[in-house]
């Protein structure tokens, strides 16, 4: 299994470990095949579908329970995708989508929670800034593991502040957790006030490179709210926000492009 994943590797990064193909002289010192990136979301699929038959029968992890191996499998894809991010990543960036979603972060700073229909109990400034540095750490990682991870914690940090303000309604009042109505607009107002750098490339790469069954997770329902988030900012227009008129609406959006045009 080792040689396995070690081979793998080499087959990515070559034995220079750049993602360079081998020198002539380095040909007969190789016991892989070099493709470098090529096919290389394909041959991750592979990878780690072979990986997980070989947890499952391996002595080690058969008898183990379902815990270990997800543990093992979480384990082994941060260990490779930490060592081949660099060429992993440079395939999924989109610089003219992340440039149009932060340039739209920009000209919608002029939202409030009240045009997303946020209760004044459900917005805590200070507890939303926490969420929006989790989310901003998202760079900070290699791994689509690790920041999957920014993305949950920043979810998290969300739901307690809206189930904090549930707990504040008046005596009475029914109480309960709160839901995806609630959660995703305050969840689109952190995400456009993050404006995080290359935030739909971090996407595209957790998409393509996380594995499928953490993405039918908990995980998995933060991912797709990061998602809807990223698409209402990308498209939004008046008719997305209730109590805002369309010519309103413009002349918000005329005054934020000629600001941001200046600079």
């Amino acid at each position: 299994m080792v040689d396995f994943v070690r081979r793998f590797i080499g087959s990515v990064l070559g034995p220079n470990g750049d993602g360079t193909p081998p020198l002539n002289s380095q040909l007969g010192k190789c016991d892989y095949e070099f493709y470098g990136s090529k096919d290389l979301r394909m041959r991750c699929s592979g990878f780690s579908y072979q990986m997980e038959i070989s947890f499952e029968e391996h002595e080690a992890w058969r008898d183990r329970g379902e815990a270990t191996l997800i543990s093992a499998r979480n384990g082994l894809e941060k260990y490779v995708m930490t060592k081949i991010a660099d060429l992993a990543f440079k395939g999924e960036i989109d610089d003219e989508q992340d440039r149009r979603l932060m340039r739209r972060c920009k000209l919608l700073s002029f939202i409030t929670p009240e045009m997303l229909e946020i209760k004044p109990e459900q917005y805590n400034e200070t507890v939303l800034q926490i969420a929006q540095e989790e989310l901003r750490k998202i760079n900070s990682y290699r791994s689509p593991g690790d920041k999957v991870s920014c993305i949950v914690r920043c979810c998290s940090v969300v739901f307690s502040a809206l189930n904090l303000a549930r707990g504040k309604q008046k005596e009475g009042e029914e109480v309960s957790r709160a839901g995806a109505d609630d959660f995703l607009p305050v969840f689109i107002l952190v995400v456009l006030k993050a404006n995080v750098p290359r935030l739909i490339s971090n996407s595209d790469y957790i998409e393509h490179y996380r594995n499928r069954a953490d993405l039918m997770s908990k995980s998995g329902y933060c991912f797709a709210n990061l998602r809807s988030a990223i698409e209402f900012i990308l498209t939004a227009d008046h008719s997305v926000f209730g109590n805002v008129e369309k010519s309103e609406f413009d002349r918000m959006m005329a005054r934020a492009e000629a600001a941001l045009d200046e600079k």
